[in-house]
């Protein structure tokens, strides 16, 4: 995938939850008090949920966009190929896979076969090194709690700096916040309209801001390792 198209899918995913997002804030500008204080409750619940999905689907595509440029994982930033070989490097931790050798003669013995899983691995390090980049679906978790820790991680995740969207995610915590809080029962207050500006525009903020951090990184390659 070309630069411009990751670019080209991820605005027309923008353009439609942005759109649903300012008709709805048109609508409740033009209600009376009452039913604007509604209105925003219902709204903030649903900014939360466009973040959400907007986030998961950028980052999906981004993994997609690497996955399909047929890399290998020595040219690639470390923690991506960690993300290929996650479910191998879980086994080297696995206290239940032992060695052949030893396996009935020391089966209580941890540290020789933590060793040996360690062995194992190095044994196949140029094989590992040199496989082709695919990443599973699932890698990229929102844990369908996307404040600003999540976001932070899954910055992280992908080989980009965990401080990317600090100048725009200060509100999310906040917003995810009284989401949950509104769609739990446990929020019946009055969602003031200076309140619901921040979440608001932390909303339409965030995803203009994400666009610009992905893109830019799949246009300069910041996922292949400098060497």
């Amino acid at each position: 995938m070309i630069p411009e198209d990751f670019l080209a899918q991820v605005e027309l995913e923008r353009s439609w939850r942005e759109e649903e997002i300012r008709s709805l804030n048109n609508i409740m500008e033009k209600s009376d008090d009452i039913n604007a204080y509604m209105m925003r409750r219902a709204v903030v619940c649903l900014l939360y949920a466009h973040v959400e999905g907007f986030v998961k689907y950028s980052f999906n595509l981004y993994i997609d966009g690497i996955n399909k440029l047929g890399l290998k994982c020595s040219q690639v930033k470390p923690i991506l190929a960690a993300a290929v070989h996650y479910s191998d490097l879980l086994k080297i931790n696995n206290p239940d896979i032992k060695n052949r050798i030893f396996k009935k003669a020391l089966p209580d013995d941890s540290h020789l076969h933590r060793i040996c899983r360690y062995e194992e691995f190095f044994e196949s390090i140029s094989n590992v090194m040199d496989e082709k980049i695919f990443i599973e679906d699932g890698y990229v978790n929102t844990e369908s709690n996307v404040g600003k820790e999540v976001l932070q991680k899954l910055l992280y995740q992908v080989g980009l700096s965990h401080t990317s969207l600090n100048s725009v995610i200060g509100p999310l915590t906040r917003l995810k916040n009284k989401r949950n809080d509104i769609s739990h029962g446990v929020d019946k207050t009055k969602i003031e309209y200076d309140e619901y500006r921040i979440y608001y525009d932390c909303s339409i903020n965030i995803m203009g801001e994400l666009i610009k951090v992905l893109f830019s990184a799949y246009q300069k390659k910041d996922f292949m390792l400098v060497k």
